[in-house]
């Protein structure tokens, strides 16, 4: 079944075609990743053939976010409710290999898809196509940094560009740009010590257990730690001490 072709094809400005150059891999997706875009779906990294020795990229497949199937693994088997099947296998790709120029070639390209194209003007919603930039980025840190809440502040950027539509990311996005920042920001601090301590206390007592508790927004709601003699006591006695720091 071949319905990729869309008339969107036939206005995409960008062609791609084999033998066509990069100096850079990452110059390769990011063609193509604007080459989708206007075609109407998404695409993510395959694979990377590195050199074993030096490390550096001999080629690399680039494919719809649609290739392949989602593997089946056991907890589908038992859940009430499965996820739905995004992936139909469509073969759309783009392979890239490096030449004695140092230069990257297009070897192998597929343009036809089995699925149906997203609209242009949605393509802004597809997982390759969308992205927090840098001025976003440190917008959503200043307001974050002043209390802001994530939905409170995601609404005051799409208000500011004209609507959602022109953000260039969703609110998923920002929860896990924030969400991030937060475990980023758990190496350092009060935090961060606290996690050393707990760590520390592991390496000492092998019955040591610590759990921290995070709300929707990646900030620390809960602590639990217990040592040995705590858990040994519990059995006991039955008792716990909570602090509420509130």
């Amino acid at each position: 079944m071949e319905i990729g072709s869309s008339e969107s094809q036939s206005e995409c400005n960008l062609s791609i075609k084999l033998g066509l150059e990069f100096d850079w891999d990452e110059h390769a997706y990011d063609y193509y990743n604007e080459y989708s875009s206007a075609i109407g779906f998404s695409i993510r990294k395959e694979y990377a053939n590195k050199n074993k020795a030096q490390g550096y990229v001999n080629s690399r497949k680039f494919t719809c976010y649609k290739e392949g199937y989602r593997n089946k693994i056991k907890q589908d088997m038992v859940v009430q409710k499965h996820r739905q099947e995004t992936r139909t296998g469509c073969l759309a790709h783009n392979i890239i290999n490096r030449q004695s120029n140092e230069m990257f070639h297009i070897t192998s390209f597929e343009e036809k898809h089995n699925h149906p194209l997203v609209s242009p003007s949605l393509a802004h919603l597809l997982p390759s196509q969308r992205k927090i930039k840098v001025a976003q980025a440190y917008e959503i840190d200043l307001l974050d940094d002043s209390g802001i809440r994530p939905k409170a502040s995601f609404d005051y950027a799409a208000r500011q560009v004209g609507g959602e539509s022109f953000l260039g990311y969703t609110k998923r996005d920002q929860k896990n740009y924030l969400r991030d920042k937060r475990k980023e920001s758990l190496k350092h601090g009060v935090a961060r010590s606290l996690v050393d301590y707990f760590e520390k206390r592991i390496l000492e007592d092998l019955a040591f257990r610590y759990s921290l508790q995070l709300d929707d927004d990646g900030l620390i709601t809960n602590v639990f730690w217990a040592d040995g003699k705590m858990i040994r006591d519990y059995k006991i006695y039955g008792d716990i001490v909570s602090f509420d720091t509130t």
